[in-house]
């Protein structure tokens, strides 16, 4: 028997196998870079989990503030690890059973206090649409939204400049 596959049915199951495997990735190598690259790949499947619910806003939000913006900060920490006596970085992570065994356990106290406070359902319009917090943000914010990048920006490379440090 052959079973029929839908577009959405199809986009569910791509987008879960690609969001656990970059997960893991994340969670067990030992290489920073594809670690990096992985937390890239898991930040836009994020974004296309939004667009799978049809949240168009928040996956664009998604993609242009974790997968542009934390990644490029990831990258400039990787820049700035510690080198070997040839100038090459040190680009290996050390993780630990314990830490994940503290993680999990961490997680599951979280979980376990915050299960009777936290309701179930939310209220129908205790916030604003989509399109509502889209005329906000992008509306006559949106001038302060891109002077902050920019200052942002301006920000990161002065960092670079002033703690790069000079080439032997």
């Amino acid at each position: 028997m052959i079973a029929e596959f839908s577009a959405s049915s199809i986009a569910f199951w791509l987008l879960s196998a690609v969001s656990i495997g970059s997960a893991a990735v994340v969670v067990f190598t030992r290489d920073v870079m594809r670690l990096a690259i992985s937390l890239g790949v898991f930040f836009l499947t994020v974004a296309g989990w939004y667009l799978y619910f049809t949240h168009a806003f928040l996956a664009v939000a998604q993609v242009f503030l974790y997968a542009g913006g934390v990644l490029v900060l990831v990258l400039f920490a990787i820049m700035f690890l510690r080198r070997s006596k040839a100038g090459e970085p040190i680009l290996e992570s050390r993780h630990s059973t314990d830490s994940v065994v503290i993680a999990v356990g961490l997680g599951f106290l979280v979980v376990m206090s915050l299960r009777d406070r936290v309701p179930i359902a939310l209220p129908q319009q205790a916030f604003p649409t989509t399109t509502e917090l889209a005329d906000i943000l992008l509306g006559p914010m949106l001038p302060h939204l891109a002077a902050v990048s920019l200052l942002l920006l301006v920000a990161c490379v002065s960092v670079l400049v002033v703690f790069g440090g000079e080439r032997e």
